[in-house]
């Protein structure tokens, strides 16, 4: 019995950067949530990235935005978890130290930049509709953040951050996302513990949860499902962990396991 269905946006849902549904996909989700299913974003981008994504349902969603920092259903955020100021201004400096990544903050409801790159600030609010702010200078920025995102322009985030994720690790939580991304976050957070709090909040058990991912900052949050999945194109070590592996992103892998709950009525 399916009671609550976590999945990631970017390689899962839609291709990196979409900033529309699969047809079909919308409606899926839902006649899942009429049958009582619990729908999940769970994903590095902004709450209000996702919010635009899921505009006509986004009130019968809940969410967890940048790799669960930011946890809840529609405007009613109940667990946020923001970076250390002083942390946060000594991860910039670093960030900063590599010459083709551009660095932004993300809070609840905003995306800072200092980036002069037109292009890509045009693809993030064409693409993922950010909701982006450009300032002088993000470092000096008074607001609280919950991500420090790192964009690199070679699309080898792996191999170019591997120095700073070793400086860092266990001070920080750090996951790649995609070829693109490095985001940086509070230590101890993760999709994970968004969805362990989500099951204790809801009484629901890692049984009745199912979860799709791709990427490595998926990786546990399927560790909290029985029924985890690893889309078609997920990355190697991402199938090793999931139960199941659907089909592609592309070929609408999610979709169709989706509707095939609503056609056996795995739900009840």
């Amino acid at each position: 019995m399916i009671k609550l269905i976590v999945t990631d946006i970017d390689g899962t849902l839609v291709e990196d950067g979409a900033n529309t549904l699969p047809e079909g996909m919308m409606e899926t989700i839902e006649a899942l949530i009429d049958r009582g299913i619990v729908f999940v974003a769970a994903s590095g981008r902004s709450l209000v990235s996702l919010e635009r994504l899921f505009e006509p349902i986004k009130e019968k969603i809940y969410y967890a935005a940048c790799n669960g920092t930011l946890v809840g259903p529609y405007r009613n955020l109940m667990f946020t978890e923001n970076l250390e100021k002083d942390l946060l201004r000594e991860l910039l400096r670093d960030a900063r130290e590599y010459k083709d990544a551009v660095a932004f903050l993300t809070g609840a409801g905003i995306m800072y930049s200092d980036t002069q790159d037109e292009k890509l600030l045009q693809w993030l609010t064409e693409g993922y509709r950010e909701n982006i702010t450009r300032v002088p200078d993000i470092a000096q920025m008074p607001d609280d953040f919950v991500k420090l995102s790192i964009y690199d322009r070679n699309r080898r985030s792996g191999e170019t951050f591997r120095p700073f994720c070793k400086k860092w690790d266990g001070v920080v939580s750090m996951a790649t996302a995609g070829a693109m991304w490095l985001d940086v976050y509070k230590i101890g957070v993760n999709k994970g513990t968004a969805v362990k709090k989500l099951q204790e909040l809801l009484g629901v058990s890692r049984e009745e949860t199912l979860a799709f991912g791709d990427q490595q900052n998926d990786i546990e949050m399927l560790g909290k499902a029985y029924h985890s999945y690893a889309i078609g194109n997920a990355l190697p070590e991402v199938k090793a962990v999931a139960r199941y592996v659907a089909d592609s992103n592309v070929n609408g892998g999610a979709l169709k396991v989706f509707r095939s709950l609503l056609q056996k009525g795995s739900h009840k």
